[in-house]
């Protein structure tokens, strides 16, 4: 990992993967480091020059000094900030999960500075602005959940999905969200047990992930609740593509349509019979669809 040098004894580490056309990548959470979505970098690596970059907290990333800083706002502040101590112009921002509401932030906040922009399976309204409006993306997550009921895992990882909220706000060991998420991991993709999945979730699993508790703290005591995304989407001036699965249980077609209506220029994509996490599931048709349309804009 290289570091980066951001003023006022700040700093950000990051891994450069490829060669090519300079690309963001900001992984989901918050409170992940940029490792998670090295399996999405490796993907573009032979057209791009992927920047992996670890939000703050994570890796060798200076902590965020306040609540305010593990937002999207905030991770979007750091990450142009993060490109403009790099060196670099105006970019493709790509962001996966929580990093995709970054990159549609970067790209409402930073117009200047994105040339494109990526979101995948990401999402832009919280649960508690979800069932205010009537509560579809709700019913939708049941339904795709349900799918997987006769499972042996099942009911671990449901009970803890169910109660991570809690869970996590009485917890401060980083160990612990590790092996909380690796216990809910199979929920996140559609077919867990084919064998090209279970493989590749179980590397997922073998990362040396450390995750950031201060951000998965803010994140859960009120962030991903309350957050609506709509608002910023207006301003976003680049062409933007989202890009859901068609059975991811978090966000899917539900979340990627109410945020697509709100840009200018939205394209959105959905991949059959996939989860939240189209890089395991289903590499070739997700890589297939981000290289031509990014071809194409």
């Amino acid at each position: 990992m290289a570091e980066v040098e951001l003023g006022d004894g700040r700093r950000a580490s990051y891994e450069v993967v490829g060669h090519g056309e300079p690309l963001l990548c900001f992984p989901g959470g918050p409170g992940f480091p940029a490792l998670i979505v090295k399996e999405d970098a490796d993907l573009l690596s032979d057209r791009f020059e992927v920047y992996l970059i670890d939000p703050p907290g994570t890796g060798s990333s200076t902590p965020a000094t306040d609540r305010d800083g593990y937002s999207h706002l905030g991770h979007a502040r750091f990450y142009n900030e993060v490109r403009d101590a790099l060196g670099l112009g105006p970019v493709t921002v790509h962001g996966v999960s929580f990093g995709a509401v970054c990159a549609l932030t970067v790209a409402s906040l930073f117009p200047e500075a994105v040339t494109r922009c990526v979101g995948v399976s990401g999402f832009g309204i919280g649960a508690d602005v979800d069932v205010a409006e009537g509560g579809a993306a709700a019913a939708r997550m049941e339904l795709m959940l349900a799918r997987h009921a006769g499972a042996d895992w099942y009911d671990e990882a449901r009970r803890t999905l169910d109660d991570f909220t809690e869970i996590a706000l009485a917890n401060d060991d980083p160990a612990f969200f590790k092996r909380l998420a690796d216990v809910i991991m199979p929920l996140y993709v559609a077919h867990p047990d084919r064998a090209d999945v279970a493989a590749r979730l179980a590397a997922r699993v073998r990362l040396p992930v450390v995750p950031n508790v201060d951000a998965i703290h803010v994140w859960e005591s009120g962030l991903y609740q309350t957050i609506d995304l709509r608002p910023l989407a207006g301003a976003i001036t680049a062409p933007v593509l989202l890009i859901a699965g068609e059975l991811d249980f978090i966000t899917g077609p539900i979340q990627a349509n109410a945020i697509a209506a709100e840009i200018p220029r939205c394209d959105v994509i959905v991949i059959p019979d996939c989860g939240h996490i189209p890089a395991t599931e289903e590499p070739d048709l997700y890589r297939t669809a981000m290289l031509e349309w990014l071809a194409a804009n």
